[in-house]
């Protein structure tokens, strides 16, 4: 099969635990595209937005599996304070398996996909198109 072209803006990613980033690297070097990506290790209230306009695409933690839900509340809460601040402009897409969880961003958040991820069902949700951000297709 014929690789595509490389991207055509950036594509950063990251995540505090480098177990988690280790294991990006190594699969996106297996599938042929770790030259388009910048994967790094750090928090995501660390973000610094490399462009006035962008799309944040986020998979927290679900809570299906957590009995004390109230830090993935606090997770939730701030996903949306960093958005609000260091984000202004940007299109956010969360996956999600609890509305509840969703409203805790405060974000105007829509289902864009349902589908199923480890045999957990789950939607992708995303804030609407502005004039400032890029459209998702």
């Amino acid at each position: 099969a014929e690789r595509p072209a490389g991207a055509h803006a950036p594509i950063l990613a990251s995540d505090r635990d480098a177990g988690a980033v280790a294991a990006a690297q190594a699969n996106a070097r297996r599938a042929g595209v770790a030259d388009d990506l910048a994967i790094t290790r750090g928090a995501l209230s660390a973000i610094v937005a490399p462009g006035r306009a962008g799309l944040l695409v986020t998979n927290p933690p679900y809570g299906i599996r957590v009995s004390d839900r109230a830090p993935l509340h606090n997770l939730y809460a701030q996903i949306g304070n960093v958005v609000r601040r260091k984000l202004p402009g940007w299109r956010t897409a969360l996956v999600s398996a609890d509305v509840s969880l969703e409203t805790r961003t405060g974000l105007p958040l829509t289902t864009v996909l349902a589908f199923s991820n480890g045999g957990i069902k789950v939607r992708l949700v995303a804030t609407p198109p502005t004039a400032q951000s890029p459209s998702p297709h």
